[in-house]
């Protein structure tokens, strides 16, 4: 093999390499500025409420960061027949990690709060009437709220990362 042609694949193999080192930084580059990208605020963190096929977009009734004073918004009422079925989707940025699902009933023995683990479930159903529970066996419990809190982190007002507890809230207006 002549000097010309040593020398020749000396440079491809060298040219390949240093693509090969670009495209190895790169691609952990990419993977790590992807896995450390800021989440969104919790206060811009909607979950997907269906009920009877229409679908709506809520946002948190409350944002507390830890030892503060919580800012309460409106409650989102929900006006539902008695055999209806609330389906509540969380996004990734809650369901990521633990949260928990309260549901309270017309009936303090129905009541019931469930911890979901990190990627347990995205989705949850909550019936707005539930079999009779407790003393009342001829009534059936009545939903009353429903809410999904969750531990998230957003920046104070220096904008410092802080935890803060974000709660979403559903009301049933009480059937008259």
């Amino acid at each position: 093999m002549s000097r010309k042609s040593r020398r020749k694949n000396l440079q491809q193999i060298v040219a390949l390499l240093v693509a090969v080192v670009v495209v190895v930084i790169a691609s952990v580059a990419f993977q790590r500025w992807w896995n450390n990208r800021p989440g969104p605020e919790p206060k811009d963190v909607a979950i997907t409420v269906t009920v009877n096929g229409t679908e709506q977009e809520v946002l948190p009734y409350s944002i507390c960061e830890l030892g503060s004073n919580c800012v309460e918004n409106k409650v989102t009422m929900l006006d539902v027949a008695d055999d209806a079925k609330i389906s509540i989707k969380v996004p990734r940025y809650v369901y990521d990690h633990e949260w928990t699902q309260l549901t309270i009933y017309d009936n303090p023995a129905a009541n019931d709060e469930k911890l979901h683990g990190a990627h347990e479930r995205d989705t949850i159903e909550v019936p707005v009437t539930i079999d009779p529970v407790g003393d009342k066996k001829d009534v059936r419990p009545r939903l009353v709220v429903v809410e999904i809190r969750s531990v998230m982190i957003g920046h104070d007002a220096q904008g410092e990362q802080t935890p803060q507890t974000a709660t979403w809230s559903l009301g049933i207006p009480e059937k008259k």
